[in-house]
């Protein structure tokens, strides 16, 4: 019987394919990996019996669920009903490539829509997942010129909101799980960036190199202490060991949106 960790590995790689065969901004990347959370989210609350119910992409009627927010109304990436009450919901973001120009947005986004729908009364809750060593693509180039690896001033805003104990935050996530993972593709795409620094550019055709790719997929959770490379700090590594084990952040989800139905 698999773990609910390999049913998550085995959507994450799903979903990676798809990124690498069809549009990068397509919902079918994140489709399987909705799908997933949704199923073993269900199951460990006890399921339709106990009165829950899930909307999201790739369960049910295949819709997200579209939230009445503070500020304004957010479609949610997985929500759970209680008696048909919307009363916690998932955020999830898969970052595949180009993250350091995007960074700073990525963050931005996270702190204004946790903010909007916590401020409704939902329990929020975000899951990041990042490919370990992302290639970065220049539209000018035509070409991958170099390999990202997130580092400790990348992961610090992470860890500063994690250690914020001011009072009604609104816009901390109650409950975070921050993954990394290998693809399998890494050393095609260092091959690339390899000739682009040696002065030998090969230019590319995106999409052909992208599907290419998908007979090597194999994804593999990257532990906290593998990401030498980043050169991370004691209490930045820290923070890492604790929200990087998805079987614990889904047992502690599990038991925070089971706190929410007491008297409903």
């Amino acid at each position: 019987m698999q773990s609910i960790g390999e049913k998550f590995r085995i959507s994450l790689a799903e979903g990676y394919k798809n990124y690498l065969t069809i549009h990068p901004r397509s919902t079918k990347k994140i489709a399987p990996i909705h799908k997933c959370l949704s199923e073993i989210i269900l199951q460990e609350l006890g399921g339709e019996e106990a009165g829950y119910a899930i909307k999201s992409m790739g369960i049910g009627d295949n819709k997200e669920y579209n939230f009445a927010g503070k500020y304004y109304s957010k479609a949610i990436d997985i929500t759970i009903l209680y008696n048909d009450k919307p009363i916690s919901g998932l955020g999830f973001k898969f970052i595949t490539s180009n993250y350091k120009q995007y960074s700073t947005n990525y963050f931005e986004n996270m702190l204004g829509e946790t903010a909007n729908v916590k401020r409704a009364d939902l329990l929020y809750g975000q899951i990041l997942v990042f490919k370990h060593k992302m290639p970065y693509y220049s539209s000018d180039k035509k070409t991958f010129t170099k390999i990202e690896h997130i580092n400790e001033k990348n992961l610090q805003k992470y860890l500063r909101l994690h250690n914020d104990r001011a009072t009604a935050l609104y816009h901390q996530p109650d409950i975070i799980f921050l993954g990394f993972i290998e693809t399998g593709d890494e050393k095609e795409f260092e091959e690339i960036v390899a000739l682009y620094e040696m002065g030998k550019p090969e230019k590319l055709d995106k999409i052909e190199f992208h599907r290419r790719q998908v007979k090597r997929v194999k994804v593999r959770f990257i532990k906290p202490e593998e990401l030498s490379q980043s050169h991370l700090s004691d209490s930045t590594l820290d923070f890492l060991q604790k929200v990087s084990d998805f079987e614990a952040f889904i047992a502690a989800f599990v038991n925070l949106t089971k706190g929410r139905t007491y008297g409903r």
